[in-house]
């Protein structure tokens, strides 16, 4: 669901939605870093049988539980807290991402398997100190600007990945017949 039918649940409700929206937020976070983890687990396991096959670099992001930091939110500084380290973990898995997935292409040109990714979509990140200076100078009000980043971007994160996770298993399945 957008943001913005969440905001106007929240308004209608009186807060209600807020804490379904958070929930659904981290739980869909934990539930891609998760797999993103299981497709680089599987290029990797395929890669194993390539001869000269590239060296990568698997990594691990540990689940939130969405149940606690979703109550935390009730308390002002510990949600924008939240806001910032659900927003700084994007754009750490994204940096990771993209590095893997450039050794992949590289890998993909050198043997001659086609592989065409859509491209990367790397969402712009913000300073702790930006951050702090509007949270603190719009007296808490930055937090709806916050939260529409950070839906926004994992929506745009999800939907790319998704048309790449395609276009990587069809990578796979031409490597695994070439080599195996």
């Amino acid at each position: 669901m957008w943001f913005s039918m969440w905001i106007v649940l929240s308004v209608a409700s009186f807060g209600v939605a807020w804490f379904p929206m958070m929930y659904y937020m981290i739980k869909r976070r934990n539930t891609h870093f998760q797999r993103q983890q299981k497709l680089e687990a599987l290029i990797l396991e395929k890669l194993k049988k390539v001869p000269e096959k590239p060296q990568l670099n698997s990594f691990e992001t540990k689940p939130m539980n969405a149940v606690a930091w979703t109550l935390s939110t009730l308390l002002i500084v510990p949600a924008f807290y939240i806001f910032y380290v659900l927003k700084r973990d994007l754009n750490i898995h994204e940096e990771h991402e993209h590095d893997f997935l450039v050794q992949i292409i590289d890998y993909a040109k050198d043997s001659g398997v086609p592989l065409n990714l859509h491209g990367f979509n790397a969402t712009p990140s913000f300073s702790r100190n930006k951050y702090l200076a509007l949270s603190i100078g719009t007296c808490g009000l930055a937090a709806a600007y916050w939260l529409y980043r950070i839906f926004n971007d994992y929506n745009s994160h999800i939907k790319m990945q998704w048309h790449n996770e395609e276009e990587i298993l069809s990578f796979l399945k031409v490597v695994d017949e070439k080599f195996c």
